[in-house]
């Protein structure tokens, strides 16, 4: 059985991508050859979950209770992409709402959501528990034609459909592109697997509507686990008030210095490994 570290798998496209130069980091925080590095080094795989590494089992030992608290589990055979998008469609549709301005602008048919995500088992251990397989690290709203891989996402039958849409009462097809990064901070060297994914949105546009403009930092926290859902319940709706909206300013702004807090502790993590 091939080792979950080092290849990523999908059960709806039944394709396996394979993760060519896995990064060797010895889990445990206090390892005491992180000064050294571990090059040269056979690391050992968590014989239950597969996704962390230890450079003996002396370290494996003492981070025990940590990774086992941090939610250690058993090993699953692949990593459900399309899964995984359906069942936080609710968020991503409200994204793509929001990103794509679809009540007040006709950017739906010109633009595309582009989010990038990576995976759990690449975040730091002081980041805390992450309650999907995948962590957003930030999003983007680009042209459809900005480069080749979108271009062919939103082909010219996708962008004929979506004005169809518009046509007809609705606001078209919005076109959400997920780049899934192995290493997020080494994107030149970064296995990056993409898939899209398509939100018709046809029901009447809403006059007055008023779109949110922090609506990356709630995506991202939503995902990443540290906004919950029935905060964006109550806070933005049609009846929303102004106190529950700044509210979720607020949630935004504690996300968005998370994500600055986990870009320090995985470029330190490297720089000491």
């Amino acid at each position: 059985m091939p080792n979950a570290a080092l290849y990523r798998y999908d059960p709806t496209l039944n394709i396996a991508i394979e993760e060519k130069n896995p990064v060797k980091i010895c889990q445990y925080s206090a390892c005491p050859r992180r000064d050294t590095g571990y090059e040269g080094k056979k690391m050992k795989v968590c014989a239950r979950c597969k996704h962390v590494r230890y450079c003996s089992k002396e370290c494996q030992k003492a981070d025990w209770t940590g990774h086992k608290r941090r939610g250690c589990r058993d090993f699953q055979y692949w990593n459900d992409y399309t899964g995984w998008m359906e069942q936080y469609r609710t968020i991503f549709t409200w994204a793509a709402t929001e990103a794509l301005r679809i009540h007040t602008t006709d950017d739906i048919l010109h633009n595309i959501l582009q989010i990038f995500a990576t995976y759990s088992d690449r975040i730091p251990a002081p980041v805390g528990p992450i309650p999907s397989p995948f962590y957003i690290l930030s999003s983007q709203v680009i042209p459809l034609d900005a480069d080749p891989l979108t271009a062919m996402i939103a082909t010219p039958k996708e962008r004929e459909e979506s004005r169809a849409i518009r046509a007809n009462g609705g606001a078209g097809r919005a076109i959400l592109s997920f780049q899934f990064i192995e290493d997020p901070l080494n994107l030149a060297k970064s296995t990056s697997f993409m898939r899209p994914f398509k939100i018709d949105f046809e029901d009447p546009l809403i006059p007055g509507y008023r779109h949110f403009d922090g609506w990356r930092s709630v995506l991202a926290g939503v995902v990443n686990g540290t906004i919950s859902v029935l905060d964006i319940d109550r806070s933005i709706g049609y009846q929303s008030s102004n106190a529950n909206v700044e509210q979720l300013h607020e949630d935004a702004k504690a996300e968005e210095e998370e994500l600055a807090l986990l870009a320090r502790s995985v470029k330190d993590v490297c720089m000491s490994g």
